[in-house]
């Protein structure tokens, strides 16, 4: 019996955005159908009944709703937001509706957007910000641009006026993340959401005025046209679609790297590999090398199988250990080994290995992989390098996931069903994920140039 977590995947998180910003067309195109059908008012009743359905959704389903916020809080919030509905409301307004309610119940796997199918349409057809924005540290950057007024590596200080820091708050308001994890939302702009979110968020606009600044320059205003989708996206962004899940290679002398890119069955089962033997051949292939140092790559991970998590922490242990302290649900508020292996005291792999490991983190690094993090930093086991992964170091809500189609929007409602706790020491700081010993984040000059600072430090850790 397996127990995927089912993770929102990258690919469909975009989509969901898009989605959302496919409510946004109002008139800057064309009197396409879907557009009509986007810009079409609900009735106030038709609202209603729709947003009543979402929290029941959540009230039938979620395991901990109040997980991370005060439940007075979040049923004034939602109240507040239920409340809103005081007449006839389109659709781009009501999903945003929607998408802030799921935000603020602080849920990664917890979702809410329309059929998947638009985010194709919408790209296509509608015109949106024709710079590709890179967020790190704080500031916002030109990664990619068909514009000679704004290059590469240019910072970004305002777009119309608002300075970016305060759209880039403004956008996180509409993202899912768990608990007070910002890096995942980030991690998200990063990978396209924001053209789309902006969109959603701002309107459908023909011109922006932006203000850049180069590196040591003075600031600058350039007034640029929208562009469609497919004129925003970088050539490095198309590449490495075709790496294999699980690899292992041998970078110095007793330096090995190991990348497991998903904990997914079905992904790494898909690629013609199977997860339980790679990892007894490769951990087979450390001790024949003799290697003293081992960096584990989950930068990117989103998740996967539950006991794949535990499968590969086995590996670096000689004792027995705890993974899952406790699990839950609405039907089975007590959960034991017989509902998931997981709840098991598990067994130390034949092989193991007792040198160092560091973990390569960011906040793409979610569900089972922030899981198997958690374990490895409660347990002192591994030194983390990069960025606060995107899942919690506590647990996080996940399992089996309930899907609900709202009646008269058509918004698609993902619920996850089971309360996931980790076999943890306690937290410094509630509601955060694994925070590195070693912060690096990758500078424009980094994505530019091609470098991997996280990785690099790795190997300056080795010498």
């Amino acid at each position: 019996m397996t127990h995927p977590k089912l993770p929102i995947l990258w690919e469909r998180v975009l989509i969901a955005f898009a989605l959302l910003l496919l409510l946004s067309i109002r008139g800057a195109i064309g009197q396409s159908k879907t557009e009509s059908d986007f810009d079409r008012l609900m009735e106030t009743s038709q609202l209603r009944d729709d947003f009543q359905s979402f929290r029941t959704a959540l009230s039938q389903h979620h395991p901990d709703m109040y997980r991370y916020r005060p439940e007075e809080s979040l049923n004034q919030l939602l109240d507040s937001c239920q409340a809103s509905i005081s007449g006839p409301m389109s659709l781009i307004r009501f999903n945003n509706l929607i998408r802030f309610a799921v935000s603020a119940l602080e849920c990664g796997h917890t979702s809410g957007s329309l059929p998947g199918e638009i985010m194709e349409s919408y790209a296509a057809g509608v015109p949106m910000f024709p710079l590709k924005v890179w967020f790190a540290d704080g500031h916002a950057f030109v990664l990619c641009s068909k514009d000679e007024n704004a290059p590469a590596g240019s910072e970004i200080l305002s777009i119309d006026g608002e300075p970016i820091e305060n759209i880039r708050r403004k956008l996180m308001l509409y993202l899912p993340s768990d608990g007070k994890i910002e890096t995942k939302k980030n991690a998200t702009l990063n990978n396209d959401a924001f053209l789309f979110l902006y969109n959603f968020i701002y309107g459908v606009k023909a011109t922006y005025r932006v203000s850049l600044a180069a590196a040591g320059g003075n600031p600058r205003e350039v007034t640029l046209k929208s562009a469609k989708f497919e004129n925003t996206l970088c050539p490095a962004y198309k590449t490495g679609s075709n790496a294999r899940p699980l690899e292992i290679t041998y970078p110095g002398d007793s330096l090995a790297l190991l990348t497991i890119r998903t904990f997914s069955k079905q992904r790494i089962n898909d690629a013609n590999q199977d997860f339980p033997a790679f990892l007894e051949t490769a951990f087979q292939e450390l001790q024949q090398r003799k290697i003293t140092r081992l960096i584990i790559d989950l930068r990117g991970n989103g998740g996967g199988d539950d006991i794949y998590g535990a499968l590969l922490y086995s590996y670096l242990t000689v004792e027995p250990f705890r993974y899952f302290l406790a699990l839950q649900s609405r039907s089975k508020p007590v959960m034991t080994a017989n509902d998931h292996p997981g709840l098991a005291v598990q067994q130390p792999a034949k092989i193991h290995f007792q040198q160092k490991v560091f973990v390569l983190i960011d906040g793409r690094t979610f569900s089972t992989a922030a899981d198997f993090c958690a374990i490895a930093r409660s347990n002192g086991r591994a030194i983390f390098i990069g960025e606060e992964t995107g899942g919690g170091y506590e647990g996080n809500n996940s399992g089996g996931t309930v899907r609900v189609t709202l009646p008269y929007s058509s918004i698609q409602i993902a619920v996850p069903t089971v309360r996931y706790a980790n076999a943890v020491k306690p937290a410094k700081l509630h509601g955060r994920g694994i925070i590195p010993e070693y912060a690096v984040t990758a500078t424009i000059s980094d994505m530019l140039e091609g470098r991997d600072p996280q990785l690099q430090k790795a190997f300056e850790n080795h010498q």
